[in-house]
């Protein structure tokens, strides 16, 4: 999930500690945001020796944001689907003038659906090629509105 986050620019996993009275607390993910916000995050299966709202407090002290993850924002709807189906093709490498053509397109139209951007690659395979710029941070679909089709509009991202 945090690898089709075009928000998120890194993550590792449990590598920061915080604590609080003796009570020490490992998150799952150390995530580092785009607006420099670094977050500590723990799954939803996560029962930590410590209250969310004290994990909270002390990310805080730290200069952190603390993130539990519920359980319906990766089970409910569309996007871990999505994301599994995306991230069996991260890495395929995107020929040159397939990931040219395709974004001189995107950039001419606006936005394309992912159907009429499978016409745009001829050298290397379409789906494998419009997934791995989707990883790759060259386009972007909605992971959340439904599972990823043929009328899925893609839009290229800017940085």
């Amino acid at each position: 999930m945090l690898d089709v986050n075009p928000s998120i620019t890194a993550w590792e996993c449990g590598s920061r500690q915080i604590s609080q009275g003796g009570k020490r607390h490992c998150a799952d993910f150390t995530v580092y945001d785009g607006d420099g916000t670094v977050w500590l995050m723990d799954a939803p299966d996560r029962k930590p020796k410590m209250q969310w709202a004290a994990l909270d407090a002390c990310a805080r002290s730290l200069g952190l944001s603390y993130c539990h993850v519920e359980h319906s924002e990766i089970y409910d709807g569309f996007r871990l689907r999505n994301a599994k189906d995306l991230l069996r093709y991260g890495g395929h490498d995107v020929p040159l003038g397939d990931r040219v053509r395709l974004l001189a397109l995107l950039d001419e139209n606006g936005s394309l659906t992912f159907g009429e951007c499978l016409q745009a690659i001829r050298e290397s395979k379409p789906v494998a090629t419009l997934a791995s710029m989707i990883l790759h941070g060259f386009i972007e679909v909605d992971l959340d509105d439904a599972l990823i089709g043929p009328e899925t509009r893609v839009t290229r991202m800017r940085s």
